[in-house]
């Protein structure tokens, strides 16, 4: 139940903080994504975001409207596209993740700089453990 609550108070403060640049987190997590991976399938972002692919079709549109992502087809197999940022998409994660470092040192405040440290190692395999399927 702890990670329960800690995973909404993170979810909250992350939230808060992009809604006031004026962006949601799946859309964070998207441009996170495609800077970290480089050019990938709609596909692919959806399995590696859990994110359906009926709601992130609407997502990818928007992006690709506000001009931070583009869709290109991919030279290997010309029937499916690929997605990447544009440089508008590279400046305005920049401000999201100014705004997550933000958030995420308010919650971490109660830490010491070594607690961090070890909370961030913990973290990470639990992700791999976890959010690596």
């Amino acid at each position: 139940m702890l990670l329960f609550r800690l995973s909404r108070a993170s979810g909250e403060g992350l939230g808060g903080a992009l809604a006031a640049i004026d962006m949601k987190a799946p859309e964070f997590a998207i441009l996170h994504h495609l800077y970290g991976e480089g050019p990938i399938s709609q596909q692919e972002l959806g399995r590696a975001l859990r994110i359906h692919a009926s709601n992130l079709v609407a997502m990818i549109d928007q992006l690709e409207g506000d001009g931070l992502v583009i869709r290109r087809r991919d030279p290997d197999d010309r029937r499916r596209y690929l997605l990447e940022l544009t440089d508008d998409g590279i400046r305005r994660l920049a401000d999201a993740e100014r705004a997550a470092r933000e958030a995420e040192a308010e919650m971490l405040a109660p830490l010491t700089a070594a607690e961090r440290e070890r909370l961030h190692r913990y973290l990470t395999r639990l992700a791999g453990h976890s959010c690596g399927r």
